[in-house]
């Protein structure tokens, strides 16, 4: 039984990439609007790398599961008042993702009685080959 039930950022095994038109939070790193790429690390599955022009950071992760495949690979960000937080990375065709753990800052709005709203972007899982050229 428990073979069946590993950290689903493990099922994050290609980079995948995005776009936003707003900054964003992301672990402790606040990262402004643009492309970026999300990459397993190698050598924890807990943790991703995020990857754009401006820099990169490492974030922890947890499993998470939807109810059903995602139709699309899609990244989700929680939306309190004009602050965004990079929330799920969702793979098209799995029930399995991964979620970002809650930092101080997000603990906070979230104390405070802020409620969120949903924002998701498309994303592109990409071959490994094609994000090392």
């Amino acid at each position: 039984m428990l073979a069946g039930i590993q950290n689903a950022s493990a099922q994050i095994t290609n980079p995948v990439e995005f776009t936003t038109t707003f900054t964003f939070t992301v672990g402790n790193a606040t990262m402004p609007a643009g492309a970026y790429t999300i990459r397993p690390d190698d050598d924890n599955p807990d943790i991703l790398q995020l990857t754009g022009k401006q820099g990169s950071v490492l974030f922890q992760t947890d499993a998470a599961r939807a109810g059903r495949p995602a139709p699309k690979t899609e990244v989700v960000f929680k939306r309190y008042g004009d602050a965004y937080i990079l929330k799920n990375v969702w793979l098209e065709g799995s029930d399995e993702g991964a979620e970002t753990l809650p930092q101080e800052g997000e603990r906070h709005v979230t104390k405070h009685g802020s409620s969120a709203t949903e924002q998701r972007i498309a994303a592109k899982k990409t071959s490994t080959t094609a994000a090392n050229r």
